[in-house]
């Protein structure tokens, strides 16, 4: 009898020790950070995941050499992403800034003064470098740049204007950043 009331008493203590009421709910926590909406109407081709954007900040000094068989100004900067098969295949587009103006010129830039002269800042590449060259109709040119940026866009399908491509070298650098969805 004694462990029949022990049993009773402990179910006893069980049921009252248990409510079937829940206790008051805790306050709202602050509201999180607003979640970045997505585009809509994005039909267009996919980008390519192996463009690859380098800025050069600040931009090294200028040295005298030649271009064209003429007086111009340079400056080398070392890429060893360009490799023969880059070089013969990719598509290298490069772009600047000057005097922290904070738009990006295309190269190569030409501009004609009224008097006939011209300034022209443009680019050439090869394995390992991208070379860049400032003169004014036959003397070097100190163009006042301050940041280069250029993209490396492989060959893919799909990537040429023969093939129903975008034309990357018709585009801006806003463009091109926008259309690869790169970060700077």
């Amino acid at each position: 009898m004694k462990a029949k009331k022990s049993f009773v008493i402990v179910v006893l203590l069980l049921l009252v020790s248990c409510s079937a009421e829940d206790g008051e709910d805790g306050a709202i926590g602050p509201q999180g950070a607003p979640g970045i909406d997505g585009v809509d109407g994005m039909d267009g081709e996919d980008g390519n995941a192996n463009v690859f954007l380098r800025t050069i900040d600040p931009f090294p000094e200028w040295q005298l050499g030649e271009f064209l068989g003429g007086p111009a100004n340079f400056v080398t900067l070392e890429e060893e992403l360009l490799d023969q098969a880059t070089v013969d295949s990719a598509l290298i587009l490069v772009f600047f800034e000057i005097f922290n103006d904070g738009i990006w010129h295309p190269m190569t830039f030409n501009y004609t003064f009224s008097n006939g002269e011209e300034e022209i800042v443009t680019y050439t590449y090869t394995i390992n470098e991208i070379n860049i060259y400032a003169f004014r109709s036959g003397l070097e040119l100190n163009a006042g740049i301050t940041k280069v940026r250029y993209f490396i866009i492989p060959a893919t399908d799909g990537t040429t204007s023969k093939n129903g491509g975008p034309e990357y070298r018709k585009m801006t650098h806003e463009e091109l950043v926008d259309h690869f969805g790169l970060d700077y």
